[in-house]
């Protein structure tokens, strides 16, 4: 069944929409972008590029500007979300000059460190998030989560390390990417009015910091935004540095460095879908409605029926119970019965099918020991009495005796000896096979200890 995942780039006055189709070994991208002056003009475009409607099992992410948030990289002694969350509110109202009642926090997956562990948490005012939503056309349910550029990336991006290099038309943000993470990130806001000359200046400096803080130079550059122009980019390209397509496994070359953004949204949200480790600005108030209500008439109904199903399966059992409730007491009459023939007299019943196969294993065991009815241990024991010289001097320590074989352990006063047994017990009509598995001096250099392995001719049994 195909899963359609839904990227949202909203920007000045164009709403960017990538839809994903996953099926079965393949899938589908679907691009499109409207214009629209009001937040009712971006609700309807959005529905228009949406095909009308999102249906059932759409998952739809949107991302709020880099500018919007602020950004801490904190350390924690324990890696436990529920604590981290109860900690965060206490640690970031000592760094930032902020009221957090205002805002929203949210938080990557703790990474282990050597003492401690490492969280980025991001902090966002809730207007932002409030103002975002009047774009949808169902608020209450879609998007599902709202992330921050550039973190929103990092799903696809952490394969590689690089440099993202996004210029959107009222900013330009330079993140690096490294060691599957965001390593560190750079903004410059209100770029409307800046010549592509100054913006390349501030992004070749940025990037200059952020290798010589990692001491690593050369690193490959993701270029994607609205901002990019062609100026820009053929002053990138004479820097020599490799260029890369973001999500080129899925994509290719077709997506241009407009829409990026947003099939970038869309590719994040189909990998990490499950894992639940991206950022989320849909708390609290701002908490998606389940879609669980929109069939609450049809569940209610479902639920009935499965009751009544319940009901009459439960009628049918208790009938089939009443009728093999007197049959059980006959048969438990005719266990007790067996079980005061066959077990010793003065035996407490407990559980009489498992005491019965307990006797009847003990029974089987003594028939199997003394030789009834075939060649037990006491017969195969007494046959290698015979057959041992008695001039030979032998002082067994143990008898290991199975259906298959024997295993003789012991010692003997010379090598000799142990060979003299052998050849004796290779006589035996009860063993196809004599071996000498092992044989050596003893500690004190008097004796010889030996163990030999008789194979029955046919079983022991």
């Amino acid at each position: 069944m195909s899963k359609r995942f839904i990227g949202i780039d909203l920007e000045g006055t164009e709403a960017r929409v990538a839809v994903l189709t996953a099926a079965p070994g393949k899938i589908d991208v679907e691009l499109d972008k409207r214009s629209y002056a009001s937040p009712e003009e971006a609700a309807e475009a959005i529905t228009e590029m949406l095909g009308g409607k999102v249906i059932l099992g759409d998952r739809l992410v949107a991302a709020l500007p880099c500018r919007v948030g602020l950004f801490r990289r904190l350390r924690f002694p324990f890696r436990e979300k529920n604590k981290i969350s109860a900690a965060l509110p206490l640690e970031l109202g000592s760094q930032l000059p902020i009221p957090l009642e205002e805002h929203l926090i949210s938080f990557m997956p703790p990474r282990a460190r050597e003492n401690d562990y490492e969280v980025d948490a991001v902090v966002v005012n809730k207007r932002e998030v409030a103002d975002l939503l009047t774009h949808f056309p169902d608020p209450e349910q879609n998007p599902r989560r709202i992330d921050l550029f550039p973190f929103a990336f990092l799903p696809v991006l952490r394969e590689h390390d690089g440099i993202l290099v996004y210029c959107r038309q009222l900013e330009v943000v330079v993140a690096l990417v490294y060691d599957g993470m965001i390593r560190d990130y750079r903004l410059l806001p209100g770029t409307s009015e800046l010549e592509e000359q100054e913006i390349f200046d501030f992004i070749a400096n940025q990037i200059s910091q952020l290798e010589n803080g990692i001491g690593h130079d050369g690193l490959p550059l993701w270029v994607i935004g609205a901002g990019v122009t062609e100026k820009l980019l053929l002053i990138l390209y004479k820097t020599d540095r490799v260029l890369l397509t973001p999500g080129g496994d899925v994509f290719g070359d077709e997506i241009s460095y407009e829409m990026a953004p947003a099939a970038l949204l869309a590719l994040a949200e189909l990998r990490e879908a499950k894992k639940a480790v991206q950022l989320n600005f849909r708390q609290e108030e701002f908490s998606a409605r389940g879609q669980i209500e929109i069939f609450k008439a049809k569940l209610v109904a479902v639920g009935i029926l499965s009751l009544l199903v319940i009901v009459g399966i439960v009628l049918t059992l208790h009938l089939s119970y009443l009728q093999k409730t007197s049959q059980e007491q006959r048969l438990k009459t005719e266990l007790v019965s067996i079980f005061n023939k066959v077990m010793p007299a003065g035996s407490k019943i407990v559980d009489v099918p498992l005491q019965l196969q307990s006797q009847q294993q003990e029974l089987q065991k003594q028939v199997h020991l003394f030789g009834l009815g075939g060649q037990g241990a006491a017969t195969v024991l007494q046959s290698m009495s015979k057959d041992i010289d008695p001039e030979v001097r032998i002082d067994l320590q143990e008898f290991n005796y199975n259906g298959d074989e024997v295993r003789l352990a012991g010692n003997a006063d010379s090598f000799e000896s142990v060979d003299r047994i052998a050849a004796k017990l290779r006589n035996n009509r009860l063993f196809s096979g004599v071996e000498i598995v092992d044989a050596k001096l003893a500690s004190d250099n008097s004796q010889v200890d030996f163990e030999l392995q008789l194979k029955f001719n046919g079983g022991g049994k």
